[in-house]
């Protein structure tokens, strides 16, 4: 299964339309559907979508880094 590592917090596409920005995948149905949210690129649906894993795509371009940032030693 092509959708196996979609998460909540996954920047996606739609495999047929990878185009403009990536949608958040903000949650999952009981059919297991991710519940994608568009407002990025398409604030005008301000809702929303449910899409079947199959037919999402990993934005790859998109990772978050871990910086080594210490806080407690920043100068006042």
């Amino acid at each position: 299964m092509s959708g196996a590592s979609i998460d909540r917090g996954s920047r996606v596409y739609l495999r047929n339309a990878i185009c403009g920005e990536p949608g958040c995948v903000m949650a999952f149905n009981r059919r297991g559907q991710a519940l994608v949210d568009w407002s990025a690129d398409m604030p005008e649906i301000n809702r929303w979508t449910a899409h079947d894993l199959d037919s999402l795509v990993l934005d790859e371009a998109f990772c978050v880094r871990q910086l080594d940032l210490a806080f407690g030693e920043m100068a006042a």
